[in-house]
């Protein structure tokens, strides 16, 4: 018959045992016993080790004490499951340990007795019977015999709250007004009593805070008071007045959004021991946010609360979200199921041209109109000459179509010679050898030596004279 032992459910007492016995000095405490022994049961099995390293006396009161465990747990009112493998466990133990003592003279008597003792002990629990041990996981009520057939619905909780309660900690440096928000805060979501957070006081304060704590522990009682001396400490006496400025000036963020600032600025103002009134905060918020929102502000000059200010903003944000992401129409394609609806360039081109040309004629009509009515040193000229003059410059604009757009710019910039505004005559880069008239945009001809040019300015010089 075997008698294994479970060495993690014994005692102090008989786990230093276990571990001398196997050649081991034992540890000072259970675990560092629990590991020592892991490591040597294995390699010393119990019924390998024949002789005792102790004296049999020595071993006599060991057994003993052993013996008055057991009784202790069998005589008792309830003998439950867990009582009885543990008394089993202590027998296994013991018939091992009463193997190793070999007694002689007055020592035989104390040891038989103890073997008596074993035999009972070893009978009765062999004895018991399934209805003989209670389970306390399936006893209802205060009867014994009330024993529960129907499976019971166990609900376990742990409570972790004490190791959240570590991670809350003050040292006194930083500022007092964050940690007992913070405090409320967790405390609140935690659902943690007031007197569970003061008796983790000496957890949750450290280096000067702790100094503090210690020093002040009979002055306090309760968690509200604790905050409230700990203020009047720690708080500084200008911090209201330092955190006002702090609060002028910070504007908002070039990458922060209307609600995120609006958020900040809120917890700013909580801060302060004397509240704000809505209009005053308004009034700040106001100063503080970025330009981009100027245009919505104009359009609402009568803001009156600080939602209102949250919900203009947050469209405005909107609406310039949808213009960033804003694309040109797609071109059509051969997959395109109704191409006529599609967009064109070459529409949009032609239309852009048209409109160019009618605005260009237009003006040319205008500069025709005044030349009609042109007065030089009190001459006039005469309607059939600015005709022909006007019929002369048409033809001319007509041979040099492609150059029109450069006719009428609004810009400074303007290159006679590829007579476009994109940039001037010193940065063009055009082949020089082509000729134009700067005037006129005649081919092969300069400005001096132009015949049309020259024809105009000799029309008006015939007037003069």
């Amino acid at each position: 018959m075997a008698f294994p032992i479970k060495f993690l459910s014994l005692q102090k007492s008989e786990l230093e045992y276990e571990v001398a016995i196997r050649g081991s000095n034992p540890e000072s405490t259970v675990q560092e016993l629990r590991k020592q022994i892991a490591k040597l049961a294995p390699i010393f099995p119990s019924e390998d080790i024949l002789d005792s390293p102790f004296g049999t006396a020595e071993d006599l009161v060991g057994v003993s004490n052993v013996l008055t465990k057991i009784k202790s747990s069998i005589e008792g009112t309830e003998l439950d499951r867990n009582n009885v493998l543990r008394v089993k466990n202590l027998l296994n133990h013991l018939y091992h340990r009463l193997n190793r003592i070999h007694s002689s003279g007055t020592e035989s008597a104390i040891y038989g007795s103890c073997v008596d003792q074993f035999k009972m002990y070893t009978n009765k629990v062999q004895s018991l019977k399934d209805k003989d041990i209670i389970d306390p996981l399936l006893c209802q009520g205060t009867s014994e015999s009330s024993i529960s057939t129907t499976p019971m619905n166990i609900s376990v909780t742990c409570d972790r709250s004490s190791q959240d309660i570590i991670k809350l900690k003050y040292d006194g440096k930083t500022c007092v007004r964050s940690f007992v928000q913070r405090a409320i805060e967790f405390k609140q979501a935690r659902n943690i009593s007031d007197n569970k957070l003061l008796s983790f006081a000496t957890e949750i304060f450290t280096g000067d805070a702790l100094h503090w704590f210690r020093s002040n522990r009979d002055l306090i009682s309760d968690w509200d008071s604790l905050l409230v001396l700990l203020k009047n400490d720690f708080d500084r006496s200008d911090y209201d007045y330092r955190l006002l400025s702090e609060i002028r000036s910070r504007t908002q963020g070039e990458s922060e959004n209307i609600v995120i600032y609006l958020s900040i600025m809120s917890g700013l103002f909580s801060r302060l021991s004397k509240t704000l009134s809505e209009d005053s905060k308004l009034e700040i918020i106001l100063h503080n946010i970025r330009p981009c929102y100027s245009t919505i502000l104009a359009s609402s000059p009568e803001i009156k609360s600080i939602d209102e200010l949250r919900s203009l903003c947050t469209n405005f944000e909107k609406v310039q979200a949808r213009l960033l992401h804003f694309r040109e129409p797609p071109a059509p394609s051969s997959d395109t199921l109704a191409p006529e609806f599609a967009y064109s360039k070459s529409k949009a081109k032609f239309n852009q041209n048209y409109n160019f040309f009618n605005k260009f004629n237009n003006k040319n009509a205008h500069n025709n109109t005044d030349n009609q009515n042109y007065n030089h040193n009190n001459r006039t000229y005469t309607y059939n000459n600015n005709k022909n003059f006007n019929n002369h410059s048409e033809n001319q604009l007509k041979q040099n179509h492609k150059f029109i757009h450069a006719i009428d710019t609004p810009k400074r910039r303007y290159c006679p010679r590829c007579r476009t505004d994109s940039h001037g005559l010193r940065q063009c880069t055009a082949d020089k050898s082509n000729i134009f008239c700067f005037v006129c945009g005649k081919k092969d001809v300069k400005t001096p030596q132009c015949p049309d040019c020259n024809k105009a300015k000799g029309i008006k010089s015939v007037q003069k004279n």
